[in-house]
């Protein structure tokens, strides 16, 4: 089975979806397996907002994820690409030898299944010449550097050339291609028209259908009616031709068929045939009400409501969708159940059929993929998802692979997505969309909701982490690791409430160790650290449960015990001691390590709750007195 990487911009936008149709209808008729690489970094969006650049550097490693040496060719989709993606999809292929073919629009580079322009052009300027008579038509044209704009001015100058119609520069105006030219596009034709005989043209051609429903708003706007006092046409066929009132005259690129015809002429490709001339198809005119040729009535009223109603529905969906995700994971702390509060949340309103969540190495380190990414293999760990109506396991497959091994040898298509925030890349979604009716912009704000959404967990966690860690400096001695006298007063009020609720004993445990100047003088004071250290093991392995250690300072320790007697206490002072001595033993130490200690037990009750400091301060100056008396005796039997 033929293998086939596509890379586009726009999965959602109309014309994109009608070649990724035909793309896929294709493969399936000729057993191709199509895998779909995808951003959603565009032109205008980056024009508009400088910081989208570096959203863009993120989105561009949905094409760095193939090594496309695995694949037999590629396919890219022409549509408004952002400029860095471009550039890096241009330094891309340029280093690809298997056959690459550009569909939808003209890359000089390599070789192109596209509309005729000329040709389908041409049909829309002569049906204004020859069945509405016109002779004083204006040209609004696209963008200067696109290669269609050009194509597309010699097409309307050679029609009226052929019918004796002089063609003037100044009735050539170049808009942007999208709706919000129409004002500025308008203006310009009153000014143009203000000393002439007419105060308009009897014709506007519109190098595409958003500019005429642009042009055709602003004519409303102005009291001027559209067709009575001015034919506007477009090209393109988009729904939006045919969805407002006038309908538009338009010509309808092959945007379909161009898919179609990519994937029959790639294998050709892999089989060796040569191909020396782009292929061109032709479009089809489609008459509508703006030019007069279809009486304007509602009769498709009814129709348009339920384009636009199912639109925007699946629209209020998507943005419902990102605030049920946002509230749910919101809801959820720890990492599994912010991955499964995603799976579920994409169920709905999102169109994806299919969704499986991959994550790679490091995601969670703001990782930037660098140069020669794509030939770097790497563990993917599918976190969560669906597909239909069964969830997925936990499961691993490697980045080679692109695609789990039942879902790369199955014959349908698949979608990558990079999962990003701005540039750190965390992995990439997996997913079979519906791409009917889907609004670009919703379903781009999805994906953008979901990097944020897993970067701000990430951010979290990293923030408890280092609360933790604060947290733990500042409740620890940091040479043996017990608490210090912070975190002994933290915890002596939780035990002295529960020795009064049980009137049971609270015990103190003064501990000084005995010699720590002696070792620091005659064996380094690492081997002082080592007696200190080896007095926290040892009060620590004689602990139980019901005891809080802590070097309070030097080489003094307190052992805070709850339900303890006296008894109980000495017990504890004596596990201690034969840990330590056996330790010191099994060390090999040329010196004993040893300490005094000192007990006070106290019985607290209600009425000294509320000075519960007092009684800290208490317990420990008694422990201590007593622990400085052991101590005495100590100094006075070495000196006997």
């Amino acid at each position: 089975m033929r293998k086939i990487a596509v890379f586009t911009s726009h999965v959602y936008e109309q014309m994109s979806a009608m070649m990724q149709k035909g793309l896929i209808d294709a493969a399936r008729k000729y057993g191709v397996k199509l895998i779909f690489f995808a951003s959603f970094g565009d032109s205008y969006s980056a024009r508009n907002y400088g910081e989208f650049s570096r959203y863009d550097e993120g989105d561009c490693v949905s094409f760095d994820i193939p090594d496309l040496d695995d694949f037999d060719g590629v396919i890219k989709i022409s549509t408004y690409f952002s400029q860095i993606i471009k550039d890096h999809l241009k330094k891309l292929l340029s280093e690809y030898d298997k056959p690459i073919i550009n569909i939808g629009g003209k890359d000089e580079e390599q070789f192109n299944v596209r509309c005729d322009d000329i040709a389908t052009f041409s049909k829309v300027v002569e049906h204004v010449v020859e069945c509405h008579g016109c002779k004083d038509i204006f040209h609004l044209a696209g963008e200067k550097t696109k290669n269609f704009t050009q194509e597309r001015l010699d097409a309307f100058k050679t029609v009226l050339e052929s019918h004796g119609i002089p063609f003037e520069e100044e009735k050539n105006y170049y808009g942007t291609l999208w709706f919000d030219c129409g004002e500025d596009a308008l203006d310009y034709i009153l000014k143009v028209y203000e000393n002439r005989d007419r105060k308009l043209p009897e014709a506007v051609v519109c190098d595409n259908d958003y500019s005429a429903v642009g042009l055709i708003n602003a004519c409303k706007e102005r009291g001027i009616r559209v067709p009575e006092d001015l034919i506007i046409t477009g090209f393109d066929g988009v729904a939006e031709s045919v969805s407002g009132f006038p309908t538009i005259t338009t010509a309808r690129q092959p945007f379909y068929d161009m898919g179609y015809t990519a994937i029959t002429t790639m294998l050709k490709m892999t089989e060796g045939e040569k191909f020396p001339e782009d292929i061109k198809i032709v479009g089809d005119i489609l008459i509508n009400q703006s030019c007069g040729c279809v009486e304007k009535t509602v009769d498709k009223i009814e129709d348009f409501r339920l384009v636009y109603t199912r639109r925007l529905d699946n629209a209020t969906g998507i943005a419902q969708s990102m605030t049920n995700l946002m509230i749910s994971v919101s809801e959820n702390t720890s990492f599994d159940d912010c991955f499964s509060a995603i799976s579920k949340n994409a169920k709905t309103d999102t169109g994806f059929k299919e969704m499986l969540l991959c994550l790679a190495p490091g995601w969670d380190k703001q990782r930037i993929v660098g140069e020669g990414f794509s030939k770097e293999d790497e563990e993917m760990t599918i976190v969560t998802g669906y597909r239909g109506e069964e969830n997925v396991p936990v499961q691993t497959f490697r980045k080679k692979d692109i695609l789990p091994k039942d879902m790369l040898e199955d014959p349908n298509p698949y979608y990558v997505f990079a999962l990003h925030h701005l540039q750190y890349y965390m992995g990439y979604l997996i997913v079979s969309p519906d791409i009917d009716y889907r609004e670009q912009k919703a379903v781009q704000s999805w994906f953008v909701n979901l990097g944020v959404i897993m970067e701000t967990k990430r951010i979290q966690r990293d923030l408890e982490r280092s609360v933790s860690r604060l947290k733990f400096l500042y409740n620890r001695d940091m040479l043996t690791e017990l608490y210090n006298r912070w975190g002994l007063e933290e915890h002596f009020q939780t035990f002295y409430n529960e020795c009064i609720a049980l009137k049971s004993g609270l015990t103190f445990i003064a501990i000084d160790m005995d010699g720590l100047k002696y070792i620091n003088d005659n064996f380094g004071h690492n081997e002082g650290d080592y007696g200190l250290k080896t007095i926290a093991y040892g009060l620590m392995s004689a602990s139980t449960g019901d005891e809080i250690c802590a070097r309070t300072g030097g080489d003094e320790f307190i052992v805070l015990a709850k339900n303890y007697t006296e008894e109980k206490a000495l017990k504890f002072i004596e596990r201690a001691r034969t840990v330590i001595a056996k330790k010191v033993m099994l060390d090999g130490k040329e010196f004993k390590v040893g300490f005094s200690s000192g007990i006070h037990v106290e019985y607290p009750d209600d009425s000294s709750e509320s000075d519960a400091h007092k009684v800290f301060e208490h317990c420990l100056k008694a422990a201590d007195e007593s622990m400085y008396s052991e101590k005495r005796g100590h100094k006075n039997g070495r000196n006997g």
